[in-house]
């Protein structure tokens, strides 16, 4: 219908002031009577002398029509005009309006907000009374004047939990009918939608709002496996395809992956995975929908309890399968946990947080020294009993054993199959249910002491321990008095044995058993908002016991977020696996949808656009009066402003070039992600410090440069970390790279493979980013490094390239065909390409400690990594010269080759 059909006006009668335009006009063009002019002879003297500035005797017509503009926009925006269509409100008796906000509703709040005020307006001009009744909070059912209900729409909040439509229609019944109604649902079901629409019937005509794309989205349930995260999704509406995306998210925010998600016709439930290595599982603090918004499209983490790394040891690893203890272990843990198995030395250097070991009886030699360091730096070390354990065991066990073993139930048993008995209230066991079928009959005994009930974590039915534990430093001994397979008790065989192992997991995160037990009170620490923030506990939330944290639904008392002393939260979601989204019923009610309710003032734009005009009405006026030079100084004095504006940043970028001229600097590009960018900073200032200490070239800080803007001529070598989220390069930087990599200077890519994504290959993120950003550019064919390259003994003499991770392919400029395996033709390589992340590794904090983990290497994977840099640096500082013959003799008496 065009523009002017869908303008609207609250004030239409204001309109009639444009009528006196005219007169306006009229007045503006009325001036005082000239003067009389008397001939004065000696005035002919000044003839032909003509005044640069002159002030003209009357107003301009384009002046005028500027005043009569202003006027006319202020007469418009008193009108109050806006834009779209406005609510039509019919009768003239009280307004209910009806609010579903629970969590279903924070996508499309705005929405919401914007009905909510327009009818109010609305009802404010009618002189109409106002009820503002939410379903997820207690029902408020007095009517309202217009200032009062505006304070409420301002106070009105998504909630974190789903709404009580019932007790909200309970409240409606103290209304009287002659209402008009309307209902601005969440276009979702809980059960109690038809019972809600006939209280709301009783009070009047009733308008439902529903959302046009089916509501909100929800993440059901997550999963951490081995291969990464494992993701329902969830919708109320499944007539329509839909597409988004999942993201694990950061302490600090940051995005550590994502997985794109579509919902086809009629998918109303949908698993999404976001495959990321275990470490950057570890790190996340939340799965969330992204876009959505809502406390129910996010899934917060346990705190303290990530993913853990278990190293397990078999003292009869020769066992049949089904019989071997091992075989249950690495069933009850591989949903929980990543399982390692070898030795006791290669698992430790492994940096695993859980040893288990299956029958073995006696620690020997090294290896004891090395399991009691680990259990007192903090690891947990977890003990099954077997024939091996019965002949003897060494010191690392929570109490005195006695040797050889108790049977029940056989020829010579003292009795029958024990059951086992409650868990004390002090065990980390403590609230699991423990099925009736669950017997012992056979057992390691403790030796009886006064403090075995203090180290006793379960016990048979007859009192005997079957668990027993001691913290020896700062980690924990827990010893099984029972096999780990079904030869002594069918325990491994029922779902008790998954869940204590998994409440021995939670304790190698450093919670203490007393936090871990059914009847410890988690007091709230953060809680979630409607729209999936999470902030400060507020006194209504309420604790909740640790046995219950998992069946608990969100509610007002129980608002979902972190429970727990810090450091070791749990973590309750507005949605769980048993939640489901259905969509509202047909209620044969009228119904609008929200995407067709938007309606924009106009009034503010105008008075903003009116006083624009008044304010270049007065600078006119100024310059006509000769108040003001003329036009012409007025623009030049602007240009001179402008200028000066400019000056910091163009000073800026000279202190950038003076520090890059004087000093010879190291430099990374900037991604405008922080994170990324001070990682790559704290890298090249890691390996700067080991090249002052090593070397005779002691760099200066380095520099961040701006391939957009900054001149890289200054710089032998550049590090350029990849990551998705940078932007494209426009054709001028790829001029500037490519003609970077002409004049000598050298880039070091990194596409940190193993950071950005599970596996390496073509499809990882950042090889992706790579082909993304330099597609474009004409770069030398490119192999693999081989062992006689001269990167391999620029300064040291090194086999690998590692960083934060090792193996992957170091790629730099084939070698000139004809030419021996010690050179790369006569200079350097204009582009080399790895993807171990080395920034990672060489980065280090203002103490000079590392600030990134590596793996699997540790401490030696480091020294190489940094090895790799200097010779790196060498290399582009200093070109190929050891590949000159005269060094020939030297570097092969230190390979140990020369005669």
């Amino acid at each position: 219908m065009g523009l002017i059909p869908s303008i609207s006006f609250g004030a239409p009668w204001i309109l009639l002031g444009l009528i006196a335009l005219p007169a306006i006009w009229f007045l503006l063009r009325v001036t005082p009577p000239l003067p009389k002019r008397v001939v004065f002879p000696p005035l002919r003297l000044l003839l032909g002398l003509r005044d640069e500035e002159q002030t003209p005797a009357g107003t301009p017509w384009w002046l005028m029509v500027l005043r009569i503009l202003a006027a006319a926009g202020i007469i418009v925006a008193l009108a109050e005009p806006q834009i779209g269509r406005t609510l039509e409100l019919p009768g003239t008796g009280p307004l209910v309006l009806f609010v579903d906000n629970g969590w279903t509703a924070a996508p499309a709040w705005q929405a919401r907000m914007g009905l909510l005020r327009e009818a109010v307006d609305q009802a404010a001009r009618a002189n109409r009374p106002v009820a503002i009744v939410s379903s997820a909070e207690k029902p408020q059912t007095d009517f309202l004047d217009a200032g009062k209900a505006d304070q409420a729409i301002r106070a009105l909040q998504p909630k974190p939990w789903r709404t009580d439509r019932a007790a909200a229609a309970q409240a409606l019944a103290k209304l009287h009918p002659g209402a008009e109604v309307l209902w601005l649902s969440d276009s979702v079901e809980d059960g109690n939608a038809r019972t809600l629409a006939d209280a709301l019937s009783r009070l009047g005509h009733i308008t439902l709002f529903s959302d046009r794309n089916g509501g909100a989205l929800a993440i059901a349930s997550t999963t951490n496996t081995a291969a990464g995260f494992e993701i329902t999704v969830i919708r109320a509406g499944a007539d329509s395809a839909r597409d988004g995306l999942v993201s694990a998210i950061g302490e600090q925010g940051q995005t550590l992956g994502t997985s794109q998600f579509h919902f086809g016709d009629g998918q109303s439930k949908i698993a999404v995975k976001i495959a990321i290595p275990l470490e950057m599982r570890n790190q996340t603090a939340r799965i969330e929908i992204s876009g959505q918004n809502s406390a129910g499209a996010v899934t917060l983490m346990d705190r303290g309890t990530p993913r853990r790394a278990v190293g397990l040891v078999s003292g009869s690893p020769g066992d049949e399968p089904l019989l071997s203890g091992s075989y249950y272990l690495e069933r009850a843990l591989a949903p929980y946990a990543d399982v390692h198995k070898g030795t006791i030395a290669d698992l430790l250097a492994r940096n695993v947080s859980v040893l288990i070991l299956v029958d073995v009886g006696k620690i020997a030699g090294a290896d004891h020294d090395r399991v009691t360091k680990f259990v007192e730096n903090g690891g947990l070390l977890v003990r099954f009993a077997g024939e091996h354990t019965a002949g003897g065991t060494d010191d690392l066990v929570p109490v005195s054993l006695r040797g050889g073993g108790r049977y029940l139930g056989s020829a010579l048993a003292w009795a029958s199959p024990q059951r086992l008995a409650s868990f004390p209230e002090a065990s980390p066991f403590s609230g699991l249910t423990i099925p009736q079928d669950v017997t012992v009959s056979r057992q390691i005994l403790a030796e009886p002491t006064v403090d075995l009930a203090a180290h006793s974590w379960a016990r048979l039915a007859d009192g005997t321990p079957m668990v027993t534990a001691a913290q020896r430093g700062k980690g924990w001994i827990v010893q099984f008095h029972v096999t780990a397979g079904p030869d002594w008790s069918n325990l491994p065989m029922s779902g008790l044995y998954v869940d204590m192992l998994r409440r021995l997991l939670t304790l190698s995160s450093g919670v203490e058993p007393a936090e871990m037990a059914a009847n410890a009170m988690l007091p709230p620490s953060q809680i979630l908002d409607g729209f999936g923030k999470l902030v400060p506990a507020n006194s209504e939330a309420q604790p909740i016991r640790s046995g219950d944290i998992s069946t608990t639904e969100a509610s007002a008392q129980h608002p979902p977020g972190l429970y727990g002393s810090v450091g070791a939260e749990r973590a309750l979601n507005a949605a769980h696996a048993d939640t489901v989204l259905l969509p509202l019923p047909d209620l044969s009610l009228s119904t609008q949808y929200y995407a067709n309710r938007a309606a924009v003032a106009l009034q503010t734009p105008l008075l903003v656009a009116t006083a624009l005009l008044l304010f270049v009405d007065f600078v006119i006026s100024l310059i006509l009066r000769g108040y003001v030079p003329n036009l012409r100084r007025l623009v030049a004095g602007s240009a001179v402003f402008l200028i000066v504006l400019h000056l910091p940043s163009a000073k800026a970028d000279d202190a950038q070039a003076m520090k890059a001229a004087l000093d010879t600097r190291l430099a990374y590009v900037t991604t405008g992600l922080a994170d990324l960018d001070g990682l790559s900073k704290a890298g090249l200032t890691g390996l700067g410090k080991a090249l002052s200490a090593r070397t005779s070239y002691t760099p200066e800080e380095p520099l961040g440069v701006n391939l957009e803007r900054d001149d890289l001529s200054f710089f032998p070598l550049i590090y350029w970390p990849m990551d998705p989220h940078e932007k494209d390069l426009s054709p001028a930087a790829l001029s500037k790279i490519a003609e970077y990599m002409r004049n000598g200077g050298t880039l070091l890519i990194d596409t940190r493979d193993l950071t950005l994504g599970p596996v390496r290959g073509p499809n990882n993120p950042g090889q992706l980013t790579l082909r993304r950003l330099l597609g474009k550019l004409d770069l030398p064919p490119l192999a693999p490094v081989p062992q006689s390259h001269v990167l391999t003994k620029t300064f040291y003499l090194i086999s690998s390239f590692p960083g934060r991770w090792d193996g992957g392919t170091l790629w730099a400029q084939t070698l000139p065909t004809g030419e021996a395996s010690l050179r790369a033709g006569d200079g350097v390589s204009p582009i080399i390409i790895g993807g171990n992340d080395f920034a990672a590794a060489w980065a280090v904090d203002g103490s000079g400690r590392p600030l990134m983990d590596v793996t699997p290497g540790g401490a030696t994977q480091r020294e190489m990594s940094i090895r790799f840099g200097i010779n790196l640096v060498m290399y582009a500082l200093t070109g190929n010269y050891k590949t000159d013959l005269v060094h020939v003799p030297a570097i092969l008496q230190r390979l140990g080759k020369s005669k």
